[in-house]
C-alpha cells in the first residue's frame, strides 16, 4: 500500500500519541480500559495513513473510532480529561468533502454531527469530580461549536475540491483544444500536400500526354521540368513552414499567378478561357483564388475527357471565383477529397464554395470575403 507523503507525517505524529497511550496501558496491564484506548489509538494511526489514498475508508474510520472512545471513555472508571483525538472528527469531515463524493461526504458530516451529542467534550466536571452531561445553554453552545467547526471543516474541503475540479476541466479543455489544433494542422498539411501533389502530378501528366501525342517531346519535358520546379518550390515552402511554426503554410501563389496557371493547363492541352480582372486582396485570399482555380482545372483534366473551362473571378465584396468545365465525364469517380478542401480553405478566408453539375457542365463557385 502505497502512503503519501502528507498522510505519512499525520501517521507518524498520530503514532507518537498511539505510542503514549500504549506505555499507560503496559504502565498499567490489567486496565482493560487503557488497552482500549492503546488499540483504538494504534487504529487512530492507520487510519491517518490513508488519509487521502482511501479517504472515504479513513473518513468512516475516524468517525467509527471516535464513537467508540466515547464509549471507552465513558465506561471508564476514572477519566483523565479529554483526548486530542476528538479533532479527527473535522478532520474526516474534511477529506471526505474534499476527496470523496457529496452524497458519501453529507453522509460524513451527518454522521459528525450526530456524534456531537456524545462527544467527550459534551460532558463536564463538578466541583467533586463528578462527571455530567452539559445541560441548558451549556449543552447547546457546545453542540452548536461542534457542528459549527463540522460545517467549516466540510465547506472547506468542498471549496478545495470545487477548485481542483475546476483546475481539472480547465486543463482538459486545453488538451481538447491542443488536440483540435493538432487535427488542424494535420487537416491543413493533408490539404496542402494534396493541392500541391494532386495539381502538380496532373500537368505534368497531361503535359506528357500532350507531348507525346503531337509530337513535341522536348517542349512537353521544359513544360514537365517547369512544373515540377514550381511543385518542389512549394513542398518547401511547406515544409520550412512546419519546421518555423511562426511561419505557418506562406502562400507562395495566389491571384496574380492564375493567368501563367492557366497558361500551363494550355499548353498541358486544356482548352480554358480566363475571364480575371486585377484585384487587391489579402495574401490569404489570393492563395485560395489561386488553390480553387488550380483544383478545379486538375479536376477537369482528371475526370473529364477533352472539357472546355471557363474561369471566371470578379472583384468586389464577396470576390467571385467561378470554374465551369464542359465535358464528358470518365468513369472513374473522384473521392471529394480535394472539393472537401476547397470548401475547408474558402471557409477559413471567410467565404463559402458550391458545385453544381448541369449536364455535362461541372461548376466550382467560391465567394471569398475581400
Amino acid at each position: 500500500m502505497h502512503i503519501k507523503p502528507g498522510d505519512a507525517v499525520l501517521a507518524v505524529a498520530a503514532a507518537v500519541l498511539a505510542a503514549f497511550y500504549t506505555v499507560s496501558a503496559i504502565g498499567d496491564p490489567t486496565n482493560a480500559y487503557g488497552w482500549m484506548q492503546a488499540l483504538l489509538s494504534w487504529g487512530f494511526a492507520a487510519s491517518f495513513g490513508v488519509l487521502t489514498s482511501r479517504p472515504k475508508t479513513a473518513a468512516a474510520a475516524l468517525i467509527a473510532l471516535n464513537a467508540a472512545w466515547a464509549a471507552a471513555w465513558l465506561a471508564a472508571p476514572v477519566n483523565i480529561g479529554y483526548t486530542f483525538w476528538v479533532l479527527a472528527v473535522p478532520v474526516a469531515v474534511f477529506v471526505a468533502s474534499r476527496y470523496a463524493d457529496k452524497r458519501f461526504a453529507l453522509g460524513v458530516l451527518a454522521a459528525a454531527c450526530a456524534w456531537a451529542f456524545v462527544s467527550p467534550f459534551m460532558w463536564t466536571w463538578d466541583e467533586q469530580l463528578t462527571l455530567f452531561y452539559r445541560q441548558g445553554s451549556d449543552r447547546a453552545v457546545s453542540l452548536g461549536l461542534h457542528w459549527a467547526v463540522a460545517a467549516v471543516a466540510y465547506l472547506l474541503g468542498a471549496n478545495l475540491a470545487a477548485e481542483h475540479n475546476a483546475r481539472a476541466r480547465e486543463a482538459e479543455a486545453k488538451e481538447t483544444r491542443r488536440a483540435a489544433a493538432r487535427q488542424q494542422e494535420r487537416q491543413d498539411i493533408a490539404r496542402e500536400i494534396h493541392d500541391v501533389l494532386g495539381h502538380s502530378l496532373t500537368l505534368i501528366k497531361a503535359q506528357a500526354n500532350a507531348g507525346l501525342a503531337s509530337g513535341r517531346e522536348q517542349e512537353a519535358l521544359r513544360q514537365i521540368n517547369a512544373a515540377a520546379g514550381e511543385s518542389l518550390a512549394e513542398i518547401r515552402m511547406l515544409v520550412r513552414g512546419l519546421r518555423d511554426s511562426d511561419l505557418g503554410f506562406a502562400p507562395v501563389a495566389g491571384v496574380g499567378d492564375v493567368p501563367a496557371l492557366v497558361q500551363r493547363f494550355r499548353a498541358a492541352g486544356l482548352e480554358v478561357t480566363l475571364d480575371a480582372m486585377p484585384i487587391d486582396v489579402p495574401p490569404v485570399t489570393s492563395h485560395a483564388i489561386h488553390r480553387i482555380v488550380a483544383e478545379a482545372l486538375t479536376n477537369a483534366t482528371r475526370h473529364q475527357i477533352d472539357p472546355h473551362v471557363d474561369v471566371r473571378i470578379a472583384g468586389g465584396n464577396p470576390v467571385v471565383v467561378e470554374v465551369a468545365s464542359t465535358g464528358r465525364v470518365r468513369p472513374q469517380p473522384g473521392t471529394g477529397v480535394g472539393l472537401e478542401g476547397l470548401r475547408e480553405r474558402a471557409i477559413s478566408v471567410g467565404g463559402m464554395l458550391e458545385t453544381s453539375l448541369t449536364g455535362q457542365t461541372f461548376t466550382v463557385r467560391a465567394e471569398l470575403a475581400a
